[in-house]
């Protein structure tokens, strides 16, 4: 397993785990995970110089880069 590397566009806090930075791709699977559990979660989007740096914290795996 390694880090995505697609850029970041959203921030977010998931419940007993630190905010971190979410590519879209990722950000529209959590969603669906979150809904599916009867949790809203909160997506605060990147200004547009933080997008420049930041990068997805999600894991995948090696085979489905």
């Amino acid at each position: 397993m390694s880090k995505c590397q697609q850029q970041a566009v959203f921030r977010y806090t998931w419940p007993g785990r630190d905010e971190a930075c979410i590519c879209l791709e990722h950000a529209m699977q959590m969603r669906g995970v979150s809904e599916a559990m009867g949790f809203k979660l909160q997506f605060i989007p990147l200004s547009e110089q933080d997008q420049m740096t930041a990068t997805c914290s999600q894991n995948v795996k090696d085979e489905d880069r």
